[in-house]
């Protein structure tokens, strides 16, 4: 009888034990969530972006459009623009894409390259209008005169050339041939 409840005593401690070890590290991640909270309403500015923190860096950026596929590797951050079909207006798009350049650069201290396309959406249908690839070694992201701000990346060559701006038919058909004109003479720097 005495080895009975021996035996019996040390199965129930066993038990106890596989228990407290099974639920110690469901605890610990508990309590270490407590102490963050949930990081989407979070309202310190993100500075080094990753893909646990993506949508809170990008919740506080004011777009007119709506942002589709985002991707974040290897220091590329990509996003695609979703424009509408029936209307809109470039210089709104190009609003956006000075606010993505911005806080791509500006904010986040870890993105190398940034690559957006413009992208017409007409219910399941998409079509690729324009892309834009701004690098983070680009000269004119730390030249105080190289701001984006008053610019117009459809027509004003340098900036097509800055902002690495590449058209496609479907631009082409909906909005003509880009016209161009430089508002540098000779042969300055990009």
């Amino acid at each position: 009888m005495r080895m009975g409840t021996a035996l019996l005593t040390a199965c129930a401690v066993t038990l106890v034990m596989t228990l407290g070890i099974a639920w110690l590290p469901k605890a610990m991640l508990d309590h270490e969530s407590n102490d963050r909270g949930i990081p989407v309403f979070n309202g310190t500015p993100v500075v080094h972006l990753t893909n646990g923190n993506i949508v809170d860096a990008l919740l506080s950026v004011p777009l007119h459009e709506r942002l589709g596929r985002v991707e974040w590797r290897n220091s590329v951050l990509s996003f695609d623009l979703l424009v509408p079909s029936d209307g809109g207006r470039p210089a709104a798009w190009f609003d956006d894409v000075e606010q993505l350049v911005r806080v791509s650069y500006l904010q986040f201290d870890n993105v190398n390259r940034l690559l957006i396309r413009i992208v017409e959406q007409d219910g399941e249908r998409k079509r690729l209008l324009a892309a834009v690839d701004v690098r983070a070694n680009d000269a004119w992201l730390n030249d105080p005169s190289g701001s984006i701000s008053f610019s117009d990346p459809v027509h004003d060559e340098s900036w097509r050339k800055r902002l690495r701006l590449s058209f496609t038919t479907a631009w082409i058909e909906r909005f003509g041939v880009p016209a161009g004109y430089s508002t540098h003479s000779g042969g300055g720097t990009q």
